[in-house]
């Protein structure tokens, strides 16, 4: 890079933030306005640069706001500069002058103004002391929200940066699926972030480029926002390889005025035929950005000099049927060339995008690339969702606001696709992969547009398709021809899933597809076996350990009920999670039930303060004195199963089984799906008996020092036995408990219930 190279960009950098001219028009009385609230700010941040900055924004917003909207944005900035008081940035300025320049930014975009008030507030959370609740009150819940979506989670502890980073985007995205005004402020953010990355030290300059050039640039171009995605590309490309960045913009203004030419030339041409055809138009010459450039020597392996569209022409029209016309003009006056032609209006891309693209032999033989489109269609390619949010709020249709929430369905895909991605790294990796990659788009038999991410396979298709596409899926045929699984799609494949009853996936699939949200589908279908067959397991070894007791006590009417206390004290004496695993074990013959009524044995044996309940024999069940009845019969033996522990209160269901008398369930327990009506038999809870029994809860909670203290004195101070605990932490945020202990009856149960409810942080309990 030259030294006058260098001198031009700074001079381009320190120009990005320039006052935008004062019309002779504007109303002078606005201008006294503005000024006024320059001296309403802290008189330290009475500077010049914070002046500019809110001078370019006023009349920025000028353009489309009404005066009481740029009153209350006004107002905004006020608050604002007075949070952040004598708050510097890493270049000196003062803070505001960030926030003033993000806010720019989407004004730009036509927002309204409660996006503009949160762009100007976007930091004050995070960076003062200004609570959310003082926030809200001032400003509303809706600027709140904004600004809650873009604030950093600072205040938690994290493990690396890595984890921050992935809990942060998986915050803004949760907010994004509601609210996608939350994306547009933290994409504002960012690129005044880069317009200003100078100051800091180079390897944090490499760090914030590499994350902006990897998630925010792919995701502004996900939501068709080009204006931006160009910028934070450029920016980053810059900070990231500044040697190739100055080489090939030197190099491309070398050869810009032969491009230029070429491109004047053919704009005067076509300009000329269209005025004959009566087909009004704008004709512009569009650059390719660096990264663009560089992006494209990569891919194709070319170098500079083969790289021919580094102007295009770009004609704008009035309406679709035009769009056509002037496609059928540019072909007739130069030669299409084969396979170089797009047609994104009758298959719009995946964030909206609308436009014909044909690359043609231009006037001198030169290739020419030209693109065609609506007005409505070029301001979509420049702002995406933003364009659509501005439709919503002006035109005030009911269908805008659908119509958006079909366009951002991908987002609320995508988080329903990070279900397993429970550690950061693999959230970040689905996010890169599902969200921020490229796309193709290739069709069904029936010429249905589907888009999958770039190398997908077609069992990729199959799952975008349906998830019973792909689980029955067997084979698939591509143009006609039957391809292999691994088969890597291509923009304008037909595909052709071929699928079967006997169909169903292999885990080999969880190498071949490429999509996350394919292989979160496999995995949940496996999960679903896998679950299938653990409830045969404990089924299994509550049969074989019901024999064993059945042996051991003789005429007795034992049930495993009655043993629950200890065999929780038995699995975890072996390492074994919880009573159900511990049957699980004994169903896949790991441990033997005769092995477990021994220990449990021995256990009971010392146990000198167990609970009477767990040391006597329990009678058989089934008459008008017993806990259960059964319509119909008496002397039968009952037995309360362990998949939804049942206590007295419970609406429950008695099940007939081969060696264990009819065991009961409650009457919403998931396991009742499997089991046939004419195996399932009345019953009722019978006369009150002074027994415990086992019920199971599961609690979410937030994470914190402490919680599992409060739980377990929450369970005793309202008279409940806690018989087995355990708990993990999920995102290093949140803590999940599965509790196992003995209440009197449901009315119990809700009162335990009742009273962990009011701990701090819980947030959700749900029965086992």
């Amino acid at each position: 890079m030259t030294g006058e190279d260098d001198a031009a960009e700074r001079k381009k950098e320190k120009t990005q933030a320039a006052v935008i001219p004062a019309s002779p028009g504007v109303d002078r009385s606005m201008r006294a306005l503005m000024e006024s609230y320059i001296g309403r700010i802290p008189a330290e941040q009475r500077v010049a640069s914070v002046r500019r900055a809110w001078q370019e924004l006023w009349w920025r917003a000028s353009r489309y706001l009404q005066k009481d909207d740029i009153m209350q944005m006004g107002d905004a900035f006020v608050y604002a500069a007075e949070s952040h008081g004598a708050q510097l940035r890493h270049n000196d300025d003062p803070f505001i002058v960030h926030t003033l320049g993000a806010a720019s930014a989407l004004s730009d975009m036509q927002l309204d103004v409660q996006t503009l008030i949160a762009a100007l507030l976007h930091d004050v959370i995070e960076d003062t002391d200004i609570t959310p609740e003082t926030l809200g009150a001032m400003f509303g819940s809706d600027v709140l929200t904004l600004v809650d979506g873009v604030t950093k989670l600072g205040r938690i502890p994290f493990k690396n940066v890595e984890e921050y980073q992935a809990e942060n985007l998986r915050k803004m995205f949760l907010v994004m699926a509601k609210d996608i005004r939350v994306v547009l402020i933290k994409l504002a953010d960012r690129l005044h972030n880069m317009l200003t990355i100078t100051g800091h030290k180079r390897e944090k300059q490499i760090a914030i480029a590499t994350e902006t050039l990897e998630i925010y640039a792919p995701l502004a171009h996900r939501l068709g926002i080009y204006h931006i995605k160009r910028e934070l590309e450029d920016l980053s490309f810059k900070i990231i390889d500044p040697e190739m960045y100055y080489d090939i913009r030197r190099r491309v203004r070398k050869k810009l005025p032969e491009s230029e030419l070429v491109i004047k030339k053919g704009m005067e041409i076509l300009r000329a035929r269209l005025a004959d055809e009566g087909v009004p138009s704008e004709i512009l010459g569009r650059p390719k950005h660096y990264y663009s450039i560089y992006e494209k020597m990569n891919r194709k392996n070319l170098s500079l000099d083969q790289i021919y569209d580094l102007l295009a022409l770009r004609v704008i029209v009035g309406t679709l049927a035009e769009c056509y016309q002037v496609l059928g003009i540019v072909h007739t006056l130069w030669k299409p060339i084969p396979g170089q032609f797009d047609d994104y209006i009758a298959n719009p891309k995946g964030n909206m995008y609308q436009s014909l693209h044909s690359t043609v032999v231009g006037p001198d033989g030169d290739p020419l690339e030209v693109q065609i489109r609506t007005r409505d269609m070029h301001r979509l390619a420049e702002y995406g969702i933003a364009a659509h949010w501005q439709y919503k709020e002006k035109k005030g249709k009911a269908g805008a606001m659908s119509d958006m929430d079909k366009k951002l369905a991908w987002v609320r895909q995508a988080l329903e696709g990070q279900g397993d991605a429970s550690e950061p790294s693999e959230f970040l990796d689905n996010l890169k992969t599902d969200v921020l990659t490229a796309e193709v788009f290739v069709f069904t038999p029936h010429g249905k547009v589907i888009s999958v991410p770039n190398g997908s396979t077609p069992i990729d298709f199959a799952y975008a398709v349906h998830t019973e596409v792909g689980n029955k899926c067997v084979g698939a045929m591509v143009n006609g021809r039957i391809v292999p699984m691994d088969y890597s799609l291509q923009n304008g494949d037909i595909v052709r899933i071929l699928t079967s009853p006997q169909g169903k996936p292999s885990r080999d699939w969880l190498k071949i597809a490429k999509a996350n949200r394919t292989r979160n589908k496999i995995r949940s279908y496996f999960r679903q076996i896998d679950r299938a067959e653990r409830e045969d397991k404990i089924e299994r070894g509550e049969e074989l350990l019901y024999r064993e007791i059945q042996r051991r006590y003789p005429g007795e009417g034992r049930a495993i009920d009655s043993f629950t206390h200890v065999l929780s004290r038995v699995a975890s004496d072996l390492g074994v999670t919880g009573v159900e695993d511990l049957l699980a074990s004994i169903g896949n013959a790991h441990h033997s039930a005769q092995g477990i009524m021994a220990r449990a044995e021995a256990l009971i044996a010392k146990d000198s303060e167990a609970p009477q309940a767990f040391k006597q024999p329990v009678k058989p069940a089934g008459g008008a004195d017993s806990a259960v009845v059964v319509e119909g019969a008496d002397g039968v033996l009952v037995t309360l199963s362990l998949c939804c522990c049942p206590v007295p209160g419970d609406k429950i269901v008695g099940c007939v089984t081969q060696s264990r008398g009819i065991t009961i369930h409650r009457h919403d327990c998931a396991n009742l799906e499997k089991i046939s009506d004419d195996r399932k038999v009345p019953v009722t809870w019978g006369s009150k008996k002074e027994v415990r029994y086992t019920a199971r809860i599961k609690v979410e909670a937030n994470d914190r020092i402490g919680v599992f203290a409060d739980l377990g004195a929450g369970i005793n101070q309202t008279d409940g036995l806690i018989v087995n605990i355990r708990g993990n932490v999920i995102n290093g945020i949140r803590t999940r408990f599965v509790i196992e202990l003995q209440v009197w009856d449901l009315e119990h149960l809700y009162r335990i219930i009742a009273r962990i409810n009011i701990i701090k942080g819980i947030i959700e309990i749900t029965r086992g």
